[in-house]
C-alpha cells in the first residue's frame, strides 16, 4: 500500500496512516470489501512498529470504515460510497468580501498608526509581581463567577483614579466594568435602543465605532467638527421628527478623533441644552484623555449634566490594548438595566486581571506609568514636530497636537488618493487620511493625515518622515519643489 509519513510532522505516525488509509477509502482508490495488508506486513512496508498499524486500523474500525472478521483479515467496509473531489466555493456575487487584516507591516515600513502606545515600555515586571500576588492571596470563592458590574475593588480604585486625574468625583457603584470601551459603547447601544433609533456622532469619527452603533440597529449621522470639536449649532438644522429619534449623541470632548479639537465650553453648554430638549444620552468617551502636554487639563462633559451623560474609558492606550478592560460611569436610573445586559453579554469581565489592576492603581503605579509616559510621548511628538519642520517647512501645518497619542499634518498642496497613499507605502511610510473617517465625503479632509507617534522611537520617526517627504516629492513630479522644501 502506498503511503507516505513524514516524521518532521506534528500529526503521529498511527494519525498519518489513518488519515491517508481513510482518504484512500473515500476517494475510491480502496473500494468496498477491498482487503488490506496485515498490520504486521504494513509495519514492515513502512518501517514502523506493528503496534502503530494496529492502533490505526483499530481507528479506522471504530470509524466504520474498516470491517475485520476472523480468518478474513481486514477489508473496506461495504456501502461506503466515493465521495467526488471538493470544487472550490465560488465568491456569493454581490456580498462584500471580509477585510484582510495585515498584522504586521513590511520589515522596515514607518506606520504612524494612531492608537497605539508605547507597548515596550509596559510595566511588565510590576503588573506580573502583582498578578501573581493577586493570585497567591485570591481566597477560593473568588474564583467563581463575579458580578456583571466589575470587582469592587476596582470599582473603587477608578473611583478615586478618576478623582485625583480627572476631577471627576464618581459614586463606585456607578461605575460599570467592560472588557474595553468597545463593549461598553455596544452595551450603551443595547440599553438606549428605541424603535427606529438615531444616533448622532462627529464627523469625522472613528469608522469602527460607528460601525458598532450601526451593528446595534441605529440610523448614524454626522455631525461636523472643527478645530472647537462638534459643531453643536448644526443640531438645531436637524428636522424635529429627525431630532426626536436621537436615542444619544456620542462625542470625544477632550480630545476629538481624529481631528484632535477641544470642545468648546459654549459647545458644551449647546450639547447639554440638546440633551434635555430631546430626552436623549450623551456618550462621552474619553479615550485618551489622560495625555496632555499643553495648557490645562480639559474637564469632562459628565460634570455639566450627570444624569445625562455616559462617560466611557479605558485602559488600552493608557497600558496595553491585550488588557481588554475598559468601564463606563452610567447614571444611577440606568446602572439595574446596564447589570442585567452586561450579564447576557458576557457575565463578567476577567475577574483575575480587574483584581491585578485595581492592586496596581491603588499602589501608585498606574500614575507613576502615565507621567512616565507622559513625559516620554511629549518628547516623541516634539521630535516628529522637528522633523516634518525641516523637510516640509512652511508647507505643512499641524494640529490636535496638545494631547493624546497623534497628531494631524496637513499638505496643502497633496490630497491624499489611494495613489497617493500607494505611493507613500512603496517609500516605506504608511499613515491614514481623515478623510478616511469622515462620512461625508466632501474632501474636507483630504490634504491631512493622521499621525500616530506613541509607539515609534526617533529614529523610527526620522526615518517616516524623510520616506514621507519623498514620497510626496515623487507625487509632485520633482526631488525638491519650492512647496516641499528640504
Amino acid at each position: 500500500m502506498w503511503l507516505t509519513l513524514d516524521d518532521q510532522s506534528p500529526l503521529s505516525l498511527n494519525r498519518q496512516i489513518c488519515s491517508q488509509i481513510r482518504a484512500l477509502i473515500l476517494c475510491g482508490d480502496l473500494p468496498a470489501g477491498q482487503r488490506l495488508p496485515s498490520t504486521r506486513q504494513l509495519g514492515k512496508e513502512l518501517g514502523v512498529a506493528r503496534s502503530t498499524v494496529m492502533e490505526a486500523y483499530d481507528q479506522l474500525l471504530a470509524e466504520g470504515y474498516l470491517e475485520s472478521r476472523g480468518g478474513s483479515g481486514t477489508t473496506v467496509a461495504l456501502g461506503i460510497r466515493p465521495q467526488p473531489p471538493l470544487q472550490a466555493e465560488p465568491a456569493a456575487s454581490g456580498l462584500p468580501l471580509a477585510p484582510i487584516v495585515e498584522r504586521h507591516d513590511p520589515p522596515g515600513l514607518v506606520n504612524f498608526q494612531s492608537g497605539v502606545p508605547a507597548l515596550d515600555h509596559f510595566p511588565a515586571v510590576e503588573w506580573g509581581k502583582l498578578y501573581r500576588q493577586c493570585c497567591e492571596s485570591l481566597p477560593a470563592s473568588a474564583l467563581r463567577y463575579n458580578s456583571p458590574a466589575g470587582v469592587d475593588e476596582l470599582r473603587e480604585a477608578i473611583a478615586g483614579w478618576l478623582l485625583r486625574m480627572r476631577g471627576l468625583r464618581v459614586d463606585p457603584g456607578q461605575i460599570m466594568i467592560t472588557t474595553g470601551a468597545t463593549q461598553g459603547l455596544r452595551l450603551v447601544a443595547r440599553l438606549l435602543s428605541r424603535p427606529d433609533a438615531l444616533a448622532l456622532v462627529e464627523d469625522p469619527v472613528h469608522r469602527g465605532l460607528v460601525e458598532v452603533i450601526a451593528r446595534a440597529g441605529y440610523d448614524v449621522e454626522g455631525i461636523a467638527a472643527d478645530s472647537q470639536g462638534m459643531d453643536t449649532g448644526q443640531l438645531h438644522c436637524l428636522p424635529d421628527a429627525r431630532a426626536a429619534r436621537c436615542a444619544f449623541v456620542y462625542v470625544t470632548p477632550s480630545h476629538q478623533y481624529p481631528t484632535g479639537g477641544i470642545l468648546s465650553a459654549p459647545r458644551r453648554q449647546e450639547l447639554v441644552s440638546f440633551a434635555h430638549t430631546r430626552n436623549c444620552m450623551l456618550v462621552e468617551d474619553d479615550y485618551d484623555g489622560e495625555f496632555r502636554f499643553e495648557g490645562t487639563p480639559i474637564s469632562a462633559l459628565r460634570e455639566l449634566a450627570p444624569e445625562r451623560v455616559i462617560y466611557i474609558g479605558s485602559f488600552s492606550k493608557i497600558l496595553a490594548p491585550a488588557l481588554r478592560i475598559g468601564f463606563a460611569v452610567v447614571p444611577a436610573r440606568l446602572v439595574p438595566r446596564w447589570i442585567e445586559e452586561k450579564q447576557f453579554t458576557d457575565v463578567h469581565t476577567d475577574a483575575l486581571t480587574q483584581r491585578a489592576l485595581a492592586s496596581f492603581i491603588t499602589s501608585g503605579a498606574l500614575e507613576r506609568h502615565i507621567w512616565k509616559m507622559c513625559k516620554l510621548y511629549k518628547r516623541r511628538r516634539l521630535y516628529l514636530l522637528q522633523c516634518l519642520r525641516e523637510r516640509f517647512g512652511s508647507s505643512f501645518s499641524a494640529s490636535g497636537q496638545a494631547a493624546g497619542l497623534h497628531m494631524i499634518s496637513e499638505f496643502p498642496a497633496i490630497q491624499f488618493t489611494d495613489t497617493v497613499l500607494a505611493t507613500m507605502q512603496a517609500h516605506g511610510v504608511r499613515a491614514v487620511p481623515v478623510e478616511h473617517h469622515a462620512l461625508r465625503r466632501t474632501g474636507a479632509h483630504a490634504h491631512q493625515l493622521i499621525m500616530g507617534y506613541a509607539h515609534l522611537s526617533e529614529q523610527a520617526i526620522e526615518r517616516g518622515v524623510a520616506a514621507l517627504h519623498a514620497a510626496l516629492s515623487t507625487v509632485l513630479n520633482t526631488s525638491q519643489p519650492p512647496t516641499l522644501p528640504r
